[in-house]
């Protein structure tokens, strides 16, 4: 592959395993993004030395989001189970993950980012799903997200700050002042990498094993909504075009 955009670098004492993003301008998620992270987070799986995966988006944003011109019905199939293949891996993780969110983390962004165990947002940090803005909805944030939460992030597709998403859970740690990468290390090297990594991943067994049959279950019934109701239905598919028009939709409410 000509384009790389996935880095999977390691610490010298193997316990931190960091996948970096690095897709100019906004670490777009497409089918082919999806492609890199996916071998990444498997090799940092099979780490027996590991304690903690981080999940980073390089420059000025986490992610705008995924790909909207691969929501349209010729491409969406083969997106969602790209996305969808990436965030099981990370829900199903054998050993703690973590994410720091700086910028923009909209959409499939914030899917990734809601994937993982510990979320550390910039204070600037905007975050949110917006898909019900182009007539669609996200299915991983439908299976990850529950109660009011979910219902004020999918429903309204608004942008929340690091501090309002601190307040409804989904944001654990606010790193203020352009302090982000000095807040994660020292979140690590404090409750990560004097662990044993053995304990760690009996710890992440026993929180997530519980949780995950109703994740798979929410998640699949969410991309067979959008699969069999909302790409062969008009809205399902106008709000994307109209967005990539550049002009309003033009909604017929089926």
């Amino acid at each position: 592959m000509s384009d790389e955009w996935v880095r999977h670098d390691v610490s010298g004492d193997g316990a931190v395993h960091t996948i970096t993003i690095d897709k100019p301008p906004g670490n777009v998620i497409d089918i082919a993004l999806c492609a890199q992270i996916a071998p990444a987070i498997e090799a940092a799986r099979v780490a027996s030395d590991a304690r903690v995966l981080v999940l980073r988006g390089a420059g000025r944003h986490f992610s705008f989001g995924a790909s909207v011109e691969e929501h349209l019905p010729d491409k969406a199939p083969e997106m969602l189970d790209a996305l969808g293949g990436v965030i099981r891996s990370l829900v199903g993780f054998p050993y703690p993950t973590l994410v720091g969110v700086q910028g923009a983390c909209l959409g499939g962004g914030l899917e990734l980012m809601l994937a993982c165990g510990i979320v550390i947002a910039d204070e600037g940090a905007t975050l949110g799903t917006p898909e019900i803005q182009l007539g669609v909805l996200p299915p991983a944030a439908t299976a990850l997200l529950a109660g009011r939460a979910a219902e004020d992030v999918i429903l309204t597709g608004r942008s929340f700050t690091a501090k309002q998403a601190r307040r409804i859970g989904i944001v654990n740690v606010i790193a203020e002042g352009g302090s982000l990468d000095a807040v994660i290390d020292g979140f690590i090297n404090e409750h990560f990498v004097p662990r044993s990594a053995f304990s760690l991943r009996m710890a992440t067994k026993a929180v997530r094993d519980g949780r995950l049959e109703d994740f798979d279950r929410r998640l699949a019934a969410a991309e067979g909504i959008y699969r069999e109701e909302l790409l062969v239905s008009h809205d399902g598919v106008e709000g994307i075009a109209a967005f990539i028009d550049k002009r309003p939709p033009q909604w017929t409410n089926n």
